[in-house]
């Protein structure tokens, strides 16, 4: 498949490692520092703004099977999947959305949605469920949401925690309040460690995950 990933932030950057082993991946981001998250990768990288149809044509969107907006900004990622849906007519579009809200404006436009805040959210409504497989993000690639053993990571920062291309910590929750923590943020007691992880991933980190 080609596949075009906006952003190459946490979320962004995590896709692009784990898609780049059997897929041709473009990544797109207006800096070009954030390419450092990407370490060993055999991809493309564009340096600029998706909102510019130019920058989209510079990247083969034209022949694009499915596109990942993964940047910070909900409006920005709503904004370039219809670009990609309507103009472009690529076949999946997927958009990283952070107020649940906003899912309906998506389903409407039939953009499907990545939204990190619900899966933390029903987490904590489901007495936190060690398991949860997400939907099939790009076509047949199977993530896997997983609670980690918080005695393992007290003191520690996200970025010790990250395992490049293998697992990325998406959500805190203290004190029944949910957290989507930056790479420094420090882990404390009786926090609870959201992650996401490819299944075929799960026994090599059996022994950090809460069973």
């Amino acid at each position: 498949m080609y596949i075009i990933i906006v952003g190459c932030g946490k979320i962004g950057s995590y896709l692009a490692k784990i898609l780049d082993e059997k897929n041709d991946v473009v990544v797109i981001d207006k800096d070009e520092k954030n390419f450092e998250k990407l370490g060993d990768f055999n991809g493309m990288t564009i340096v600029g703004d998706a909102l510019d149809i130019d920058i989209l044509k510079e990247s083969g969107i034209e022949k694009a099977d499915a596109i990942a907006v993964t940047t910070s900004n909900d409006n920005v990622n709503i904004i370039i999947a219809q670009i990609a849906k309507k103009k472009f007519k690529i076949p999946r579009v997927i958009a990283r959305i952070s107020d649940p809200l906003k899912d309906e404006i998506c389903k409407n436009f039939g953009i499907e949605t990545i939204n990190v805040t619900s899966i933390i959210s029903s987490l904590v409504k489901d007495g936190l469920t060690k398991k949860l497989a997400i939907k099939h993000l790009i076509e047949n690639e199977d993530f896997t949401i997983v609670e980690l053993k918080n005695e393992l990571f007290v003191g520690k920062k996200i970025k010790e925690i990250n395992k490049n291309g293998e697992l990325l910590i998406i959500g805190i929750i203290r004190n029944n309040e949910n957290f989507i923590p930056e790479e420094d943020f420090l882990i404390e007691k009786n926090d609870k460690i959201i992650g996401i992880t490819k299944k075929n991933f799960l026994n090599k980190f059996r022994k950090l995950i809460e069973l």
